[in-house]
């Protein structure tokens, strides 16, 4: 390919990406394959003559756009956002064609020197201490663009054994659980050195109480971390800030603007308030990577694990200028107004409970009564292709996350995503429990529980977004709202884990239902985590959760089918559905790695043995 052909080329190609992502919403958000759908369509070897490029461009429908998911869709409300930007596909085009590797000042000083500068902009957009600043007098810190990165697996690779504590009610780590927790570990013998606090966890988009666990650290003498991989975004404008109060200890703060600043992955943004602390750990000097400034100028491979680095900032740079601080904090209300309409529908309709507040952008939500309700209704969602979700457990109740993704989602789409959930959960109920049902406008039979957003929902929800228009409601027959029951869905939720009642509509649901089986999702993973008769805390998708406690279980199920009481996981595991027994021991390790980094006795587990005493041995 020529300069010409590729000036002809790469028109051809913006002219694909701007169709693209202007027609996503019509397209499937997950697609229809199995793995290794694409061996098949690819020859066995590397083509020896140089093919065409017409026949590479035609492939991009043909082999890979079947196989993609569309992260860009306003259907996709799986995970967080990861939000892409015209500016930004620009500035990493022109990165792109640079192609720098930015290890050294000397390497390619605007890379260095723009990233400086960008991350001094970014962080006084946030509210960041001036402590996190590169160009300030009373700094000696800075910040940073890296790539995605995690606490937990930085834990395994430095064989750092982790603890995740408990929570408050809001799902709020507080001060005295933290000083327990130290009191706790160096009575153990144990040295602790490092806490994560989170501000917008992934499974509730839940934030940690930064001005009680700050002064903690700061007397313990322990690095305070801040992961604000999501809501770091939200801080852009000045009434989410209330969150950041106690910033002022922290010795590191983190964010994605990859995922709601609507900068393409990868660009996380990191600060320091002490950048020798990094040098001291990361400091590489060999004689080809010195230079007549080496010292005097900013060298970020000292920075971080990789040595080359790629120009980022270019890109974040195009973004930030494109919009203006005013455009990016619109985006931000937006999405959030967004989340806020969609609760809106959840609570207009009594099938459904909001068992955690919503913050942000994020919604979840189930469907009133036993976990697998709401695990058939994210299923056969999942399988029809027409929205992405994402499940989570609390209290360990079964839970689907709906998160407002995308900055061209409209209240149309919204309602279009609540008409699908709300006739699938209406088909679901119908069929499973006794419920009269009606003939809807469309023919569908939905329960007589199931009723109509009202028309204050709607109204109040058209204040929600500037761009105005009329909603597409649900064609359905409004029905009588049946009897609430005496307390609120939260209270539900509390009282049930303190009091083991169960969920308040087991009771229409029948025992030997064929089709699906009842149960309590987490329950094999509380066998597990009782393996060595500890208290352990539990963690879904980076949630905190409540401890977990529970004796050793044996192994012969004739023993344990003597004692109904003290036994009763035992005899949940052996209803768990055939979806979830089939997963064995690739299911397991992967939940293993979200409760803790293992100890000897786990690593066994992980490593596939089968220790002589264990809960699991049975389908591991």
């Amino acid at each position: 390919m020529d300069p010409e052909e590729y000036r002809r080329r790469g028109k051809e190609m913006v002219d694909y990406i701007c169709q693209y992502l202007s027609s996503v919403r019509e397209r499937r958000v997950t697609p229809d394959v199995q793995p290794g759908y694409m061996r098949a369509q690819l020859p066995d070897s590397a083509p020896m003559d140089p093919d065409s490029w017409d026949n590479i461009f035609g492939d991009i429908e043909k082999i890979i756009m079947p196989g993609v998911v569309h992260w860009q869709s306003p259907h996709m409300h799986a995970y967080f956002p990861a939000l892409t930007s015209w500016p930004s596909l620009l500035g990493d085009m022109l990165a792109d064609a640079i192609n720098c590797l930015g290890f050294t000042w000397a390497s390619s000083p605007a890379c260095t020197e723009l990233e400086m500068n960008v991350m001094d902009w970014l962080a006084k957009m946030l509210g960041l201490p001036d402590k996190f600043l590169h160009h300030h007098p009373d700094s000696v810190g800075g910040g940073v663009l890296q790539a995605h990165s995690s606490v937990e697996k930085a834990g395994l690779i430095s064989l750092v054994k982790m603890k995740f504590l408990p929570v408050d009610e809001n799902f709020s780590l507080r001060g005295e659980t933290l000083k327990k927790a130290i009191a706790e570990d160096r009575k153990k013998g144990l040295v602790p050195v490092f806490v994560c606090a989170t501000l917008g966890t992934t499974g509730v988009c839940a934030f940690d109480n930064l001005s009680e666990l700050g002064p903690i650290c700061d007397a313990e003498g322990l690095w305070l971390h801040i992961d604000a991989a999501y809501a770091g975004t939200a801080f852009v404008c000045p009434e989410f800030r209330l969150f950041l109060n106690g910033i002022e200890y922290a010795d590191s703060f983190t964010f994605n603007p990859s995922k709601w600043m609507m900068v393409h992955f990868d660009c996380t943004g990191f600060w320091v308030k002490d950048k020798y602390k990094l040098h001291q750990t990361f400091s590489v000097n060999p004689v080809y990577l010195r230079h007549p400034n080496s010292g005097a100028a900013v060298d970020f491979m000292h920075w971080q694990i990789p040595l080359s680095r790629r120009f980022r900032s270019l890109k974040l740079w195009f973004v930030i200028r494109s919009f203006g601080v005013k455009k990016l904090q619109d985006h931000v209300r937006h999405g959030t107004e967004t989340a806020k309409f969609f609760e809106s529908l959840v609570k207009s309709d009594p099938l459904f409970e909001i068992p955690a507040k919503r913050h942000l952008g994020l919604v979840v939500f189930r469907i009133k009564g036993p976990n697998w309700l709401t695990e058939k209704l994210l299923k056969e969602l999942s399988s029809s292709g027409r929205v992405f979700l994402v499940p989570a457990t609390i209290h360990d109740k079964f839970i689907i996350r709906f998160t407002v993704t995308s900055q061209f989602t409209t209240r149309e789409d919204i309602l279009q995503d609540w008409n699908i959930i709300q006739h699938t959960a209406a088909r679901i109920v119908s069929q499973n429990c006794g419920f009269h049902c009606i003939s809807s406008g469309d023919g569908t039979g939905i329960p007589n529980m199931i009723v109509e957003p009202s028309s204050d929902v709607i109204s109040n929800a058209s204040q929600l977004s500037p761009d105005g228009g009329k909603y597409k409601t649900p064609s359905r027959k409004i029905v009588v709202q049946p009897k609430k029951l005496a307390v609120s869905p939260s209270t539900c939720v509390i009282s049930q884990e303190l009091k083991g009642q169960g969920d308040p509509l087991d009771g229409c649901f029948p025992e030997d239902a064929q089709d699906v089986t009842k149960h309590k999702l987490t329950s094999f993973l509380f066998s597990y985590l009782s393996v060595q008769g500890k208290k352990k805390t539990a963690r879904s998708l980076s949630c905190n959760s409540v401890p977990v406690t529970g004796g050793l279980e044996p192994c012969n199920p004739k023993a344990a089918a003597t004692d109904k009481e003290s036994h009763a996981n035992t005899r949940i595991l052996s209803r768990l559905p055939e979806e979830v027994m089939i997963f064995k021991k690739s299911a397991f390790k992967k939940l293993i790695k979200f409760y803790s980094v293992p100890s000897f006795p786990e690593c066994s587990i992980q490593c596939g043995l089968q220790l002589p005493c264990c809960p699991l041995q049975a389908i591991v």
